[in-house]
């Protein structure tokens, strides 16, 4: 999978997250046709989030143990996790103050006491599994459990499959660790995915030589696969807890067909000879500001539906967030990378 093509699906696949969570401050009747496809989209796009985060390091690691193929364990891993976690806790810390300073303008400045009582409530919401204020942070706070994981997994277990092994035990356990706490569903939902993203760094040859031999087949099946996934969207939670936990099988499933038949039917190379065009360049350029995108939204989404701010048509508040965040992403990415990325 060539990076440029990962990049413009992160691209895409932040503005179906932008949409759901505008369409969760508007009434039923205020959801338009493009926030409804987000609302359908958003739990594959947070799927494959995590998938290509997985594939990511593992495709990171299998180059670097070839480049240094005498190297010790402990050379090849010194300051490896410091650096992972730095590189998701500053981000956090970052935009945890620009949300406090948008809780806070979105209630006035000159009602404060209303602010801190927002605030207050953003912090008691910790225990959830929510770190706020505002933020889609609980995504940072998993990630960096799963790339202290896949540390343990791979700096001290030598065979690949044993550490993947290991990964989807430890996995587990904080699935369990976060259904015990009473964390919100998106806690248990997504994080298996970061370890499909692995496996397929690892088996990646040998998945795409299978699937472009039967690719016919492959094709039924990512359908097949798609028609179980929309069900569970749709009809999610109002079903038994035997079909959650069956349904959801697709949600991991996905991710690798659909990149495997990406490449086998030609669409990866097609992206990849247009990648220069104004469609493949603009999403380029946005999966490059996509963690800027992804953590600054909420702000917007509140402010503009606050007592401060309140943006009546539904069109209007959402062309309204998508340039504020788009706008302000670049310009963080712009300007103040070095207080964002590590």
């Amino acid at each position: 999978m060539p990076k440029e093509f990962s990049v413009a699906l992160k691209g895409a696949l932040s503005l179906f997250i932008v949409g759901t969570h505008i369409s969760s401050l508007c009434q039923p009747d205020e959801t338009l046709l493009w926030l409804r496809v987000c609302n359908l989209l958003t739990p594959l796009s947070l799927v494959f989030f995590f998938f290509l985060s997985g594939y990511g390091l593992m495709i990171q690691l299998r180059l670097h143990t070839l480049r240094t193929s005498t190297t010790s364990p402990a050379t090849l891993w010194a300051g490896w996790l410091p650096r992972r976690l730095w590189g998701l806790t500053k981000p956090f810390l970052f935009f945890f103050l620009v949300a406090t300073f948008f809780l806070f303008a979105g209630y006035g400045f000159d009602n404060l006491s209303e602010g801190l009582y927002r605030f207050k409530i953003q912090l008691w919401i910790w225990r959830r599994g929510i770190p706020g204020p505002l933020t889609a942070a609980w995504y940072l706070w998993e990630l960096m459990l799963l790339y202290l994981f896949f540390y343990l997994s791979f700096r001290y277990v030598r065979c690949w499959r044993r550490a993947l092994l290991l990964l989807v035990v430890l996995t587990g356990l904080l699935m369990l660790g976060g259904w015990k706490a009473i964390f919100g569903y998106y806690w248990l939902r997504y994080p298996l995915s970061f370890s499909v993203g692995v496996a397929y760094a690892i088996y990646e040859r040998d998945i795409y030589r299978r699937v472009k031999v039967h690719r016919f087949l492959g094709l039924v099946i990512a359908l097949l696969l798609g028609g179980v996934y929309i069900w569970s969207v749709l009809t999610f939670p109002n079903q038994p807890v035997v079909l959650i936990l069956t349904s959801h099988l697709a949600y991991f499933a996905l991710p690798v067909m659909l990149t495997a038949l990406s490449k086998a039917w030609g669409a990866t190379d097609l992206f990849m000879r247009r990648a220069n065009g104004p469609i493949g360049s603009a999403l380029m350029w946005l999966g490059g500001i996509s963690l800027e995108t992804y953590l600054l939204h909420m702000s917007f989404v509140n402010f503009f539906r606050s007592p401060v701010i309140y943006i009546q048509s539904p069109l209007l508040y959402l062309v309204v967030v998508y340039t504020a965040t788009i706008f302000g992403a670049y310009l963080i990415a712009r300007y103040l990378r070095v207080l964002v990325r590590a």
